[in-house]
């Protein structure tokens, strides 16, 4: 079932997925070292600053004073419109553009639903041997913290679950926070992606991933030169 944005799911308390920020930012013009961005710009000319790239980042919400035009509004105004899913000869179903999309632009977020660890955990060994599953688990450090959040788009999902892996992605994966504190997992390019270029990125987290990588028994087919022959494997 074709979703906009995430649901929840098993393991997820419903009060805290659907609590809203109650504030938001007080200004008027532009949005910069304010409550929203905590800090310089997150987004140039509806490009994400390298920077932001290991978040976390906050978007304007419905309490900000600034209007809708506001530079810090990016992600909810919805994924780009010149993707589309098509038949790739190795790995089955892609994502691909029909424009190009330059260094720093949204593209779209990988939307599902939003479910526990321990299910989580459960999926992903129901699923270990077959050779289609989609959990993505995504780790912010925050201080001394660490905030995991767990996305399986295979029953609902949208646009972004057909997003291949690569070892060498031309996108990378960024948790924007806009309504409340369950964030949504955005796809931005980390570098030009050409017209008829299929958009991919890195299972194992893109920016949030760590150095290491775990590896599963599916083979990967990216064909990248620096391939690491197998699909990543989160360590949940």
């Amino acid at each position: 079932m074709y979703v906009v944005n995430n649901i929840p799911g098993p393991g997820i308390d419903v009060a805290d997925f659907e609590a809203e920020y109650s504030v938001g930012c007080s200004c008027v013009e532009k949005c910069s070292n304010c409550s929203c961005t905590r800090g310089p710009d997150n987004y140039i000319n509806a490009r994400i600053v390298d920077e932001k790239l290991a978040g976390p980042v906050f978007e304007c919400n419905a309490y900000c004073t600034c209007g809708p035009n506001c530079g810090n509004r990016l992600v909810q105004n919805g994924p780009l419109s010149c993707l589309t899913v098509r038949q790739h000869p190795d790995k089955g179903l892609g994502l691909f553009t029909t424009k190009l999309i330059k260094k720093g632009q949204f593209i779209c977020e990988y939307a599902g639903e939003v479910i526990g660890l321990e299910e989580a955990r459960r999926r992903v060994e129901a699923n270990k041997h077959k050779a289609m599953n989609y959990v993505l688990v995504v780790s912010e450090h925050v201080g001394d913290r660490a905030i995991a959040t767990c996305i399986d788009p295979t029953y609902f999902g949208n646009i972004g679950r057909y997003a291949n892996h690569s070892c060498w992605p031309n996108s990378s994966l960024v948790p924007i926070r806009i309504e409340g504190i369950v964030p949504r997992l955005c796809l931005f390019a980390s570098r030009d992606i050409e017209n008829e270029e299929e958009v991919t990125f890195d299972y194992a987290g893109g920016a949030m991933a760590n150095s290491v990588h775990y590896l599963s028994d599916t083979p990967c087919l990216c064909g990248s030169s620096n391939c690491f022959r197998y699909l990543p494997h989160n360590q949940i």
